[in-house]
């Protein structure tokens, strides 16, 4: 995942291994409530996700094209050391987040089992976030978790 530096939006290019572009996202940098839109190689809408305006904590839905809600990425509101963010399907938790998210270092586990791993590239010209899906996950639960993660956090760090 590339996030574009210099932009009118915010901007995201998801690239394979290769280098090979397979999708985008993109969302404006002033926005209330935040939201974003998750596109295939074809410029197919796979997934939005919808910030929250009115809530205790950050908040962001991710919806599936026909407005079908996939889930709610919630932020830990009280910890003790660094952040923890946590998915919610139907209700119940589904896959936790964790790491060091201002380093972009930060793993996904569902069941206690580590499905994805995000890590920073740090010698790039642009942010350049590699992510690797390693278990059984539905991978626009694992992208739209980075988006919103790198906006709350982006945001938080900016005030």
């Amino acid at each position: 995942m590339v996030k574009k530096i210099v932009s009118l939006r915010e901007h995201y290019d998801f690239q394979d291994r290769s280098g090979i572009k397979i999708g985008e996202g993109d969302g404006n940098f002033v926005q209330v409530p935040a939201k974003f839109v998750v596109y295939d190689q074809n410029m197919a809408e796979v997934m939005y996700l919808q910030g929250k305006i009115i809530s205790l904590r950050k908040e962001v839905g991710m919806y599936d094209p026909s407005g079908k809600q996939l889930g709610n990425l919630k932020k830990e509101m009280i910890k003790l050391f660094g952040s923890e963010y946590w998915f919610e399907k139907d209700g119940a938790e589904y896959m936790r987040i964790y790491g060091n998210f201002t380093e972009h270092d930060y793993a996904m586990d569902v069941n206690q089992v580590q499905v994805a791993q995000v890590h920073k590239k740090w010698v790039s010209v642009r942010d350049q976030f590699g992510i690797s899906i390693v278990g059984e996950v539905d991978p626009r639960l694992v992208i739209g978790s980075v988006i919103a993660v790198e906006h709350v956090e982006v945001t938080e760090r900016k005030r």
